[in-house]
């Protein structure tokens, strides 16, 4: 049952959606206006009619849902993309992780879910807007203020850490540079994800990694493509989400290997 404070999926029968805080006052849309009172004691799954007669649809959002309506001054990183590097960064509960580059906080967010309250996330952030917006969302989409939570401002090439971690994830425009400071906090074994839009970023991170003992690197990208089905037709969206950036794996071990045969 849906309870004051909570926040509430309303989605439209044609899959248009807000999501609104159940608090005193009126929720208003293209399609009328519904008392958000009125969602106290309602379900996942109910819906109301609004003074036009429209029917809304609620829902618990999930994170996904969430990522889309966080606020922010860059980009987000596709749900896509976030998917893909937890499953290949093989992320789970009780782990220790150190990402840099917070921006929005959508990466925190889906870190700190696949982690659990047994894990531990490290984010460093060199710009102060970006972690107070990323603690202030992750606090609003992320059942509050998490307590394995630390957010360091700083540059990550400055920050020196107590104990390894067992995953570094990156979301820098250089994240070549951050390569050693992963080096060195990462436990033998340990992973690095990183996210880079352009392939130029990816090569000089490649060669960074082999530099500073790394190994079993790779790189790829994932495109999606919606399709439209309905009783007569069924054909892909006009527009997919396409590129959005090139996904690189690698696995720490002991030594650098460069001259190592590919």
């Amino acid at each position: 049952m849906f309870e004051y404070g909570d926040r509430v999926l309303v989605t439209s029968q044609k899959g248009r959606s807000w999501l609104v805080k159940i608090v005193d006052g009126p929720f208003s849309c293209h399609l009328g206006t519904i008392d958000l009172n009125r969602l106290v004691g309602l379900a996942d799954g109910d819906s109301l009619v609004t003074g036009k007669g429209a029917r809304l649809f609620l829902f618990t959002p999930s994170l996904c849902d969430c990522i889309f309506k966080l606020k922010r001054r860059t980009q987000i990183i596709y749900p896509k993309d976030l998917g893909t590097m937890l499953f290949y960064g093989d992320v789970y509960p009780g782990l220790t992780v150190l990402e840099s580059g917070i921006g929005s906080g959508a990466l925190s967010l889906a870190l700190l879910r696949a982690i659990g309250s047994r894990g531990r996330l490290i984010s460093v952030e060199n710009r102060l807007e970006f972690a107070q917006m990323a603690r202030a969302n992750v606090q609003r989409f992320g059942n509050g203020s998490a307590r394995n939570h630390s957010i360091i401002v700083a540059d990550v090439q400055d920050v020196a850490l107590r104990g390894a971690v067992d995953r570094v994830f990156l979301d820098l425009p250089e994240p070549w540079v951050a390569v050693e400071t992963a080096a060195h906090a990462l436990k033998r074994g340990g992973l690095l994800v990183s996210l880079s839009p352009q392939v130029s970023q990816v090569q000089l991170t490649h060669r960074e990694l082999r530099r500073h003992g790394f190994s079993r690197l790779s790189s790829f990208e994932i495109l999606k493509r919606d399709w439209e089905i309905d009783d007569r037709r069924a054909r892909p969206t006009d527009r997919m989400v396409a590129h959005t950036g090139f996904i690189t794996m690698a696995k720490k071990v002991d030594a650098p290997t460069q001259s190592e045969p590919a």
